[in-house]
């Protein structure tokens, strides 16, 4: 946690604008990013599984039926 909080000073008084707005997000919600890096859970499957339906959603532009959807949604040919 020490590397973080030496990266969110140094970089809070940066030149570059989008660096120190960055650090003063991280300061900001300092509470969840200490959770999220000590933390060895995440919901990086959920999110690849939602990103994955929208991407089917997005691909069939409303021109077919909901059978059809839940069974593209349940072909898996990369697993």
């Amino acid at each position: 946690m020490v590397l973080l909080y030496l990266f969110i000073e140094k970089y809070k008084l940066s030149e570059i604008q989008e660096l120190s707005r960055f650090a003063e997000g991280l300061e900001k919600d300092i509470e969840a990013v200490e959770n999220s890096v000590a933390s060895p859970l995440s919901n990086g499957f959920v999110e690849g599984t939602n990103n994955k339906l929208k991407m089917v959603k997005r691909t069939m532009y409303d021109r077919c039926s909901r059978q059809l959807l839940e069974a593209k949604l349940m072909y898996r040919p990369n697993v």
